[in-house]
């Protein structure tokens, strides 16, 4: 009934076109990492996102305000993007420089650059709610970075892979180039809407720290062989989660504009059992046949996979709160669950091994999202 229900409102053709565009964006992204870590082998496929983790975190510092900022006043109809773009795009190139003279190199500084204007441009077109023209460029960011990556992989070697993702980022940064020399920026949006700004700038920033820590983490600590391990395993847990990710992506701008997404959310939930239970018994037992280098992955994977579910219950009430510009409660959760996960690497990390790394990262998303699920409560409540 709840599915009926589902496909006869008005949101279940754009929440369509998000998941088909996402699903094949993915799908492409997802192969090309497959077929990345057979390349490489277990301690490349490491280093390699441990350098990725670098850059993500450096492009998070440098996007003021952050995507959803983009995403949830462009939806309420305030002209924030000029604004928005000029600052963060003024940021990335003072990191661009920084980045050269402390790891002598550009590559980095490219994806810093292409990653902040892509993101915003994407948060812009789900403001705007063109779900269509997001999903053209998702799906085509996603190709080209694929061609790209195998290209200059070939050509430069394994920093052509980063330099790859910036180019692939800066090819759809027309339309915002083309956006600032016709609008003029009113900078003083930026002082009247600070506080959620400033909010959603900080838990950006704890959102990437919290994503990207722990490969900054296990490399040094535990070696680069076992990065690549988990590194394998937390992609798997990316496509599984993908449903989750998908549905934010509708369902933030339709909560930011007041309109009900419950039948949405409900389903979400329900698929998310299905998806762990297919991450803890359907794919174990083909990974050595994948991946024979990866064997500590089998392992890992399992644990790993109960995360798919209190994800999801993070994007349900992020989005919530994000809809009525409560912040401060997400940001509280992002530090919550990097205190619990930075700490749990270290203690069951040295006291369990990979099992212990595997636990850690559950046990932060499970934190995180107790911690939304009540501060939605008691917002509720008043």
């Amino acid at each position: 009934m709840i599915w009926d229900r589902l496909k006869k409102s008005p949101g279940f053709k754009n929440i369509s076109i998000l998941g088909s565009s996402t699903v094949v964006g993915n799908a492409v992204s997802s192969v090309f990492w497959i077929y990345l870590a057979s390349l490489l082998g277990a301690e490349k496929y490491g280093e390699l996102g441990y350098l990725i983790s670098i850059a993500t975190i450096a492009s998070t510092i440098c996007l003021v305000g952050g995507t959803w900022s983009m995403t949830v006043y462009t939806a309420k109809g305030v002209k924030i993007q000029a604004p928005l773009y000029i600052i963060s795009l003024i940021s990335s190139c003072i990191s661009l420089v920084i980045v050269f003279v402390i790891f002598d190199t550009i590559s980095i500084g490219i994806y810093v650059i292409g990653y902040v204007i892509f993101q915003l441009f994407l948060g812009e077109l789900l403001g705007f709610k063109l779900f269509k023209r997001y999903g053209k460029f998702y799906i085509l960011q996603k190709i080209m970075f694929v061609c790209l990556a195998l290209s200059f992989n070939h050509i430069i070697g394994f920093e052509g892979i980063i330099i790859a993702y910036g180019v692939s980022y800066l090819a759809f940064s027309f339309p915002v180039f083309k956006m600032l020399t016709a609008v003029k920026p009113n900078f003083g949006i930026l002082k009247t809407k600070f506080s959620f700004i400033i909010n959603n700038y900080l838990f950006d920033l704890s959102g990437a720290a919290n994503s990207h820590i722990d490969k900054l983490v296990i490399g040094p600590m535990f070696g680069f062989v076992l990065l690549g391990n988990y590194y394998l395993g937390i992609q798997i847990i990316g496509f599984l989660g993908l449903l989750p990710g998908i549905v934010f992506n509708y369902i933030l701008p339709q909560d930011a504009s007041g309109h009900s997404t419950t039948q949405i959310k409900k389903i979400l939930l329900l698929s998310s059992v299905g998806f762990t239970l297919i991450g803890i018994f359907l794919i174990p037992p083909l990974m050595p046949i994948v991946f024979p280098e990866y064997a500590e992955a089998v392992t890992l994977l399992p644990i790993l996979s109960l995360s798919v579910i209190p994800i999801a219950v993070q994007n349900i009430f992020t989005s919530k709160l994000l809809g009525q510009e409560k912040t401060r409660q997400i940001l509280i959760g992002y530090l919550i669950s990097i205190f619990v996960l930075v700490f749990g690497i270290i203690v069951l990390g040295n006291e369990f091994g990979p099992e212990g790394i595997a636990t850690a990262y559950v046990l932060s998303q499970v934190a995180s999202a107790i911690l939304l699920v009540i501060a939605a409560q008691l917002l509720a409540k008043k």
